[in-house]
């Protein structure tokens, strides 16, 4: 009996132990140049990441490793403050990202030095997450706008998807001062 319950004891520590270590083993992705940083969860691979020659924009692409998601990061350097509504506009038309039809309203947050919108988008293929943020420095060299894109086939959408988008989102700061 008591090697029995020594046995279950050290199951769970091991457990416990590797549920900790996987939680440590997010990866940061700081952007100096872009100024914003979030967490991937472990796992999660960098599949691309581009820069314009005018090194006024990046984009990056992530894939879940499970590869049922994938999120793309666009973010844009600007001279002067960005009205949020005008670059939600422009990605939303932009036929080469041909971003699903938006459902509902977004929901909105301001941070005080940058703000956000986010709305969920679907269509028959694909449930879409995307957050918009842009930076509030009136007298900073630099603001920024970011698009961050949760990217998940219909069939594939489910409520352990919707936490990880939030979990990750929810990590997304721009970083300019």
């Amino acid at each position: 009996m008591f090697t029995k319950t020594r046995l279950v004891l050290v199951l769970l520590l091991l457990v416990f132990s590797a549920k900790v270590f996987s939680q440590g083993s997010d990866k940061v992705i700081d952007d100096f140049t872009f100024k914003f940083t979030f967490k991937m969860p472990a796992g999660w691979e960098m599949k691309d990441m581009k820069e314009t020659t005018d090194k006024d924009a990046i984009s990056y692409s992530f894939e879940s490793p499970d590869k049922k998601m994938t999120i793309m990061l666009l973010a844009f350097k600007l001279s002067s403050v960005k009205n949020i509504d005008d670059f939600i506009y422009n990605l939303e038309k932009d036929i080469s990202l041909n971003i699903p039809t938006k459902t509902g309203e977004y929901t909105e947050q301001d941070f005080g030095k940058y703000d956000m919108k986010n709305a969920h988008y679907k269509d028959n293929k694909f449930d879409e997450s995307i957050y918009y943020f842009r930076t509030k420095l009136p007298e900073a060299p630099n603001n920024f706008v970011y698009m961050l894109r949760f990217i998940t086939e219909a069939k594939d959408y489910t409520s352990d998807s919707e936490t990880a988008i939030k979990n990750i989102s929810g990590t997304f700061t721009p970083t300019s001062e």
